[in-house]
């Protein structure tokens, strides 16, 4: 069944994944002993970018994704806090809002299930004997 709230859902996460590739084009260039470290996320990110664009497409993708998501994205975050100096903040406040998004997407992907599951009769309605 394809919901509005689905669209939604799927409108956000096409706009978290293009986010994401935001986020690999303002991050630093790598250089000098933090390359590997820089490397690898910008690895992790593009992954991710690809993961949300696929799951708009995907259905059963999208619960992994909007978790796998807000968990790289938290990750991000939290680092970028506890390092002194740090420079990306354009990349900080692109993880945020990429969060916020995934967020109110994964909301929306869990009202469109449980409407679903209501429809199908999986779930019992409240006060209804």
């Amino acid at each position: 069944m394809d919901t509005f709230a689905e669209r939604v859902a799927r409108a956000i996460l096409l706009a978290a994944g293009v986010s994401a590739v935001f986020v690999l084009l303002a991050l630093p260039p790598p250089d000098g002993a933090a390359l590997p470290l820089l490397l690898h996320h910008q690895f992790l990110i593009g992954l991710l970018a690809a993961a949300l664009l696929g799951a708009v497409l995907v259905r059963t993708l999208r619960p992994a994704v909007v978790a796998a998501g807000l968990l790289s994205q938290a990750g991000f975050v939290g680092i970028a806090l506890a390092t002194p100096g740090f420079s990306a903040t354009t990349a900080f406040y692109l993880n945020l809002a990429g969060m916020a998004a995934l967020l109110c997407a994964g909301a929306l992907l869990l009202q469109a299930a449980r409407q679903q599951a209501r429809w199908e009769g999986l779930s019992p309605r409240h006060g209804e004997a």
